[in-house]
């Protein structure tokens, strides 16, 4: 067996559980991360029957990026598999965020992930995401203050929801090292794209890519891979309060009623907060210090102190937290 494929099998070994479905979208930007997904997917395809396409996402930020299109239709076209993409101005513009910013590129790429997956019939989409992308994601959001469910970083499975669609996305790769791919690529003789914007330390993640990452990685050999199985055990813990939080809810909570004249740790009461506020659509507003303001209120017995957000007010009557909107005379 040549080192070529023996590299490839490993990779394989190493790949997340997609869950079942029947056919595959392969989100391939062009970049080595991408290219080296849809090689192995291709033949994980083959071993499984499932069916293959490539989508590709032009943000139309960079002069390069009608060729990059190009490039991985080429790669698309050589490998025998359908190709579809969209581009900046094809869809509304991500629905809010400032152009260019991280956050806006990521809305915008689910939203045409979204409309690719109607139009191809596909179940899923695959990225590229690797430990590296894991460990830079999860230090990222320490250094902003994330809580635990933050700090579980990426989800190897996730489903969102994209205005009235719902995406399924699997990241195979999320227990592989960057340099593990750019070594099978190199066994392959399979070129990629650079994207220039990679090495700009204007954005975060690139900052802490090639400023911070390098650093840690020389200080704690395998730390990578150690950050991610943080991430993972993380996501498990977090899961299991989840469940909790959950279940205490739908026991205590009745209409825009909470009863809390239990006190259970904090850490379930937080995740309960959280939950309450996601389903009251506070979305990303439910951070940290939102959380630990109502927090005090369920700790604190008496009436006469509220919480004020997105013009809904929180307050405490007796054993109940009560959420009315800024104007009732609740």
């Amino acid at each position: 067996m040549n080192q070529a494929k023996k590299q490839q099998q490993t990779l394989l070994a190493g790949f997340t559980a997609p869950g079942r479905f029947g056919s595959i979208a392969a989100a391939v930007s062009g970049g080595a991360d991408s290219v080296a997904m849809l090689l192995l997917l291709q033949q994980h395809c083959r071993m499984k029957n499932l069916r293959l396409c490539v989508f590709h996402v032009d943000h139309g930020l960079r002069e390069s990026s009608a060729a990059d299109r190009g490039w991985v239709e080429e790669l698309a076209k050589k490998l025998g598999l359908d190709f579809y993409w969209r581009r900046a101005g094809d869809l509304d513009r991500a629905g809010g965020g400032r152009p260019g910013s991280e956050a806006w590129a990521r809305r915008f790429r689910y939203q045409c992930f979204a409309s690719m997956l109607e139009e191809s019939g596909a179940e899923l989409v695959a990225t590229g995401h690797t430990a590296d992308d894991q460990a830079e994601t999860v230090l990222m959001r320490m250094l902003r203050g994330c809580g635990a469910a933050g700090a579980g970083g990426i989800r190897s499975r996730r489903v969102l929801k994209v205005g009235e669609k719902a995406i399924r996305l699997w990241r195979p790769l999320l227990n592989v090292a960057r340099q593990q791919l750019l070594g099978y690529l190199e066994a392959v003789k399979q070129d990629w794209r650079e994207d220039e914007t990679n090495r700009s330390e204007v954005f975060f993640r690139n900052l802490i890519r090639h400023r911070v990452l390098p650093v840690v990685k020389s200080a704690a050999p395998g730390a990578v891979q150690h950050i991610s199985a943080f991430a993972e055990e993380l996501q498990q813990l977090h899961a299991f309060l989840q469940h909790l939080a959950a279940a205490f809810l739908r026991k205590n909570k009745k209409s825009d009623k909470l009863s809390v004249a239990q006190r259970p740790p904090a850490a379930l009461r937080q995740e309960v907060i959280r939950l309450w506020l996601i389903e009251a659509g506070f979305g990303e507003a439910a951070n940290r210090a939102l959380i630990r303001r109502i927090d005090d209120l369920w700790n604190r017995k008496g009436g006469g102190r509220r919480v004020m957000c997105r013009q809904k007010v929180f307050s405490r009557c007796g054993d109940c937290l009560i959420l009315a909107d800024c104007n009732s005379k609740t």
